[in-house]
């Protein structure tokens, strides 16, 4: 069963005894895995260990993980510090200001407390237990994530199976069609010869080899064969595992393929009506194959 590559999905860690993650996952088309990790700034040791956990549960799509990370009030063991290169790069430039533009007066206690960024948490991390929860809370998320894309695929090919059965029907439609070109093409040219030699008489042998000429060049038998084939193809391919987005793609540009083949080689009236149907429902199923991973 296929999966989508459209989902969502939220998980938050609250029976850790040290910390309170919580994990969202949305993911979007395609064509590669692309894994984006959104972590607090002095967490990014952690996006290493997040990737490779995530990696062999998704083939394709646009991963986002957007990681929120707070140690327990009651397990707190951070404390304010100044960031003292912060605080040394401002004076540093103020003073140099002050004596460009020669200006008078001292940078206070006050002015100092203003500083944005000034103040930084120093925490005593235990990255063995933080890494274990995060791991445990994008778990969670991505299997949440995964789910939601399931149930999207079931969606994606109960529509996609319709589409393929009217791709049927039509098809069988041009089948029928074509069967009766050779006494189209007779009675076309047999009128074609009456209008031109007036009372002539007809050779009936040479006729017969126009008509088989014409039958020979426009038989689009092996190609409504192929096409038939392809859709046989294209649903089995929707009952295996994995990843089957791009060979759907795939068999349907040979879908395309056929169809323009057919198109070119039989232009009657009664078969071009098929003809555009066909090939607008192909984009149809192109565009739906598009979210499949």
């Amino acid at each position: 069963m296929p999966y989508s590559m459209t989902g969502y999905g939220r998980f938050k860690l609250e029976d850790d005894p040290n910390y309170l993650v919580s994990v969202e996952a949305r993911s979007v088309n395609h064509r590669f895995f692309d894994l984006s990790v959104h972590l607090p700034k002095n967490y990014s040791w952690l996006e290493e260990s997040i990737n490779k956990q995530v990696r062999p549960l998704i083939r394709r799509g646009k991963i986002d993980l957007y990681v929120a990370i707070e140690e327990r009030p009651e397990n707190c063991s951070c404390r304010l510090a100044i960031d003292r290169k912060v605080l040394a790069d401002y004076l540093r430039e103020l003073n140099q200001v002050r004596k460009e533009f020669r200006l008078a007066g001292k940078v206070g206690i006050e002015q100092i407390l203003q500083i944005p960024d000034l103040f930084v948490k120093k925490e005593e991390i235990n990255e063995e237990a933080l890494e274990k929860a995060v791991l445990t809370a994008v778990e969670g998320a991505v299997q949440q994530l995964l789910a939601m894309r399931r149930r999207e695929g079931e969606n994606l090919a109960a529509d996609l199976k319709e589409r393929i059965q009217r791709l049927g029907q039509m098809i069988g439609e041009i089948e029928r069609a074509a069967a009766a070109l050779p006494d189209l093409y007779r009675e076309k040219l047999t009128k074609a010869a009456h209008d031109l030699l007036a009372d002539v008489e007809i050779d009936e042998h040479r006729l017969a080899m126009e008509v088989l000429f014409y039958v020979e060049r426009s038989s689009i038998t092996e190609e409504l064969t192929r096409f038939k084939s392809h859709l046989e193809q294209f649903l089995s391919t929707l009952e295996d595992p994995g990843s089957i987005g791009k060979t759907l793609d795939f068999i349907c540009q040979e879908l395309n393929r056929e169809i323009n083949t057919i198109a070119a080689k039989a232009s009657e009236l009664t078969i071009s009506r098929y003809i555009v149907e066909v090939k607008s429902e192909i984009e149809n199923i192109r565009e739906q194959v598009q979210n499949i991973e």
